[in-house]
């Protein structure tokens, strides 16, 4: 007797091919939203040891925060200093050593558009840090800029005689609008002085 063979047929090849093709249509775009959640998930986590590791700095500091470059790559501005100050370098003893936690996953190389010298480079690249610190905190303690008549200096135009409870304030955030769209909740990602991480700033 002979063995019959089986075989799929082209029409049976294509169909199998039709399917394949739509269960990945179907897949791929939650899979893209699992990676960016992921993404999302990993950028509050490093924030957060962020806030921790500020927290450290200010017990260590007498509650003062430092004083940092905006943009420690260009230049010492806004400090009057010989040479910038990089914010990583402030925190680097608070992180203990772990510099890795001051790059958010987002921040990729030539994703965000930048002028020269830093032209494709990612900001964790140049400033050792994806996340700029709120120079117009610099040098000021919990109490100096929670309260601040008319609240701290970047609230005045708002008017108000509320005090401004330290928890409120955000003191570093992503460089750019890395998770998403400008004005997009979440796009930027805020770190507060409690230490506590949010997708908007208050």
């Amino acid at each position: 007797m002979r063995k019959r063979t089986t075989a799929f047929t082209l029409i049976e090849l294509l169909v199998v091919v039709a399917i394949i093709g739509l269960l990945a249509g179907i897949l791929m775009p939650s899979l893209a939203r699992a990676r960016n959640r992921a993404r999302l998930v990993t950028c509050a986590s490093q924030l957060h040891q962020v806030g921790v590791a500020m927290i450290a700095y200010l017990h260590d500091s007498r509650d003062r925060m430092p004083s940092v470059s905006f943009m420690p790559s260009v230049g010492p501005a806004p400090l009057t200093a010989d040479r910038p100050i990089y914010f990583a370098d402030l925190l680097k003893l608070h992180l203990g050593g772990h510099l890795d936690a001051l790059e958010c996953p987002d921040d990729r190389p030539g994703k965000t558009e930048r002028p020269a010298p830093n032209t494709g480079l990612s900001f964790f690249q140049s400033e050792r840090s994806s996340y700029e610190f709120r120079i117009s905190l610099s040098g000021l303690t919990p109490s100096q800029f929670s309260q601040a008549p008319h609240g701290p200096p970047w609230h005045q135009h708002q008017h108000t005689d509320r005090k401004t409870p330290s928890n409120t304030i955000w003191f570093a955030r992503d460089y750019e609008n890395f998770h998403g769209k400008a004005g997009e909740i979440g796009a930027r990602r805020y770190v507060y002085i409690d230490g506590h991480v949010s997708d908007y700033e208050n």
